[in-house]
């Protein structure tokens, strides 16, 4: 009789998840990003120096897109990291955004989200991206296919090259992206990104935590080499990545770090 039983348990259970899947905890599992929460100061670090070295691209204000949700929609972050990627290549291929221009002609620089344009472009997205369709937040996988959906639609061909490296970024490959005026789809697990200030010979980091998986933009990098009366002591390289949250538009994140779940070079022709 306990055998009979426990072959009836066993069944039930293999029945169980042949039909509902795996449990959360799954390898199949995709990650979901949703909405996340900054906490703005985790541990402030000082680097002093005599003498430092600054190699950076797209590290001013206006060299890219800075876009955020609506109160309206939640769990948006990977539909505004595509707004920002679609206005990033409006520059480039025309009619990205249909009757609206993400840029100024006159200058090249982009313009700050508007209250019609922007917002429509990211509830699109938000819709073709399944958002909150399967569970809270987004998959890679719908993330990819809802912005591959509206790039065809728009008349462009788009492909996706990885530029993780084992468990970090290739940096190489990055730079050179960036250096050719392609943006970078970032997926992180919860991670901390960082702003820097400078006092005089002195660099001051400040973390700021990401407490859930969470999608940036990369737009550009930049790498400080510090230098003190022995010589190259320190060498910092990071991505120059949109956050896609007001308050705080962007973040550095460390290429070597361990958070990063995957990385595309978007590629559109």
């Amino acid at each position: 009789m306990t055998r009979t039983k426990t072959f009836i348990i066993v069944a039930i259970l293999l029945a169980f998840v042949s039909v509902f899947g795996a449990w959360t905890g799954s390898n199949n599992a995709e990650t979901r990003y949703a909405d996340s929460q900054l906490y703005s100061t985790y541990a402030n670090e000082t680097v002093s120096y005599t003498k430092k070295v600054t190699t950076a691209q797209n590290f001013t204000d206006g060299n890219c897109p800075f876009y955020y949700g609506t109160p309206d929609i939640t769990n948006a972050c990977g539909a505004v990291a595509g707004s920002e990627i679609v206005a990033f290549y409006d520059k480039y291929y025309p009619n990205m955004i249909p009757n609206w221009t993400s840029y100024y002609t006159a200058s090249g620089k982009y313009r700050i989200q508007d209250s019609v344009y922007v917002p429509a472009l990211t509830r699109e997205l938000y819709t073709l991206m399944r958002t909150n369709v399967d569970d809270v937040g987004v998959s890679r996988t719908d993330f990819l296919n809802g912005l591959t959906s509206y790039i065809n639609g728009k008349g462009y061909q788009v492909n996706y090259q990885s530029v993780k490296s084992g468990k970090t970024i290739d940096f190489a490959q990055c730079r050179n992206a960036i250096d050719n005026n392609k943006v970078i789809a970032l997926f992180a697990l919860p991670t901390t990104v960082y702003q820097m200030s400078e006092e005089g010979n002195r660099d001051i980091y400040v973390g700021i935590n990401i407490n859930s998986a969470h999608i940036m933009v990369v737009f550009g990098y930049v790498q400080y080499q510090y230098y003190n009366s022995s010589g190259l002591f320190r060498t910092d390289t990071y991505l120059y990545a949109a956050i896609g949250k007001t308050g705080t538009q962007f973040g550095l994140y460390k290429i070597d770090s361990a958070d990063t779940e995957a990385a595309y070079i978007v590629n559109i022709q």
